[in-house]
């Protein structure tokens, strides 16, 4: 979760693997839909 930015870097990830992610949004009026699942290699 990414509070007061708009980044986010996370390290910990393989670089020898793929991954999938979609996000959403938080705020004081509510959740976002979640974006399409997108893949990273």
């Amino acid at each position: 979760m990414v509070h007061e930015g708009n980044e986010y870097y996370f390290k910990g990830m393989d670089k020898e693997k793929i991954y999938y992610y979609s996000i959403e949004a938080v705020n004081e009026n509510g959740v976002s839909e979640k974006t399409s699942v997108q893949k990273v290699n």
